[in-house]
């Protein structure tokens, strides 16, 4: 078998490419919403209108989501990467020309489609290219960029709109995204797949692995136990992101000002969480006990949130603790995942995956929008610390590790 050494592929160079590319991705999507306010009067539109915008993105990224992953597992997932970066570079290039809603509309189609290869082709060119006692390092750093890229976002847009303007912004963006998919076509070599890396014993007639089989595959137990434990994890994180300020004003009458640095203070503590959790994921066989033990903790914590009356300081250092402790997890995670997955199956799979994370966006905020205005900040917090605990349950259910089990390298 061979290894990543007899193939020349360089680790380093591969989880610095798929990491910054996956940090302009998560910057090019999260563009959008810090111009909204710009675009009701540009485009002469509401905010009805722009919400409906994303839910066209939400809806195509989970329809396409999955094809996307089963093309990663038949040609080399380099080539898929290429596309879909060129493809959304190109389109927040365009929106930088657009003249009408509709012009929107359709970038917006274009901009889902290209944000569906990512997860499904980095995580096939990691496990191919990344040594497993690495690998949890890799997949934090690879989730740790995508927190960069979100953050650096807002503070663009923001930026652009004092000292220059919104569309020259969005052009260059563009250019960048183009530009990263160019990149990745000239590195090729550090971008090697399952398949091309040798890590897949080729069937004896020669053929592709039957279509159905990997439906077989994603329907099993474990990967059902690892879909649920993504959708339950998603929507109490994506829930409580959105809600916090506005349950922490409801419940301890915080000031709006500290309630928004206090969900500051949690994405900071989730990011050092995520390089922590990478380092731990590659220290231990027990990711299940790892993910069991922190959301365990953040269970309690958020709670306290709630419960008690600490003072500002306090409610920060609380917030900023569950935020370490769930930031823990992805590494550990994402390794759960991997090894219930066969080699080859690994694009399919995280796509699977990120379908459930694509549902908790679309579900997570009216679920939590009506617990806060029905029952209560109170009833947020502790709905949150529920789905926590719930997600610890999933956790078991990936104990068993697929018939097809990994190639070791």
């Amino acid at each position: 078998m061979m290894t990543t050494a007899t193939m020349g592929i360089r680790p380093v160079r591969s989880v610095g490419l798929v990491s910054l590319g996956h940090g302009i991705n998560h910057y090019l999507i999260l563009l959008l919403p810090p111009l909204f306010p710009v675009w009701t009067t540009e485009f002469g539109v509401n905010y009805a209108e722009l919400g409906l915008l994303m839910a066209i993105g939400g809806i195509v990224a989970m329809v396409m989501q999955m094809p996307v992953g089963v093309l990663c597992d038949r040609v080399p997932a380099r080539y898929v990467l290429v596309a879909g970066m060129v493809l959304l570079g190109l389109s927040v290039l365009g929106m930088g020309f657009a003249t009408s809603y509709w012009q929107l509309a359709v970038l917006m189609i274009a901009n889902a489609l290209g944000n569906t290869v990512f997860h499904p082709a980095n995580y096939s060119i990691l496990s191919a290219t990344v040594p497993p006692r690495w690998l949890g390092r890799a997949f934090s750093v690879h989730t740790f960029a995508g927190h960069v890229g979100f953050a650096v976002a807002p503070a663009v847009i923001g930026l652009a709109l004092i000292w220059w303007d919104w569309r020259s912004a969005m052009i260059v963006s563009g250019i960048i995204g183009v530009a990263m998919g160019l990149l990745y076509l000239a590195n090729g070599r550090d971008l090697k797949d399952e398949r091309e890396a040798g890590h897949v014993e080729p069937r004896e007639d020669g053929k592709k692995q039957p279509l159905l089989s990997g439906l077989s595959l994603l329907l099993s137990p474990p990967m059902v136990m690892c879909f649920l434990f993504f959708l339950m994890i998603s929507i109490a994180h994506i829930g409580f992101d959105s809600f916090l300020p506005a349950a922490l004003y409801e419940h301890h009458g915080t000031p709006l000002s500290t309630a928004n640095f206090a969900l500051s203070i949690f994405f900071a503590a989730s990011a050092v969480g995520i390089l922590i959790g990478g380092m731990i994921a590659d220290h231990t066989h027990h990711h299940g006990a790892v993910a069991s033990v922190c959301f365990g903790i953040a269970a309690v914590l958020v709670v306290l949130v709630v419960e008690l009356d600490v003072g500002t300081f306090g409610l920060l250092f609380l917030v900023g603790a569950v935020g370490l402790t769930t930031g823990v997890v992805p590494p550990s995670r994402d390794l759960i995942v991997r090894r219930v997955t066969p080699a080859g199956e690994t694009g399919k799979v995280f796509a699977f995956m990120t379908v459930a994370m694509e549902a908790a966006y679309v579900a997570a905020p009216p679920v939590f929008g009506w617990v806060l205005d029905t029952f209560g900040a109170a009833t947020m917090f502790w709905l949150t610390g529920a789905l926590f605990l719930i997600a610890i349950l999933t956790v078991g259910g990936t104990s068993h590790v697929h018939g097809g089990a990994r190639i070791n390298r």
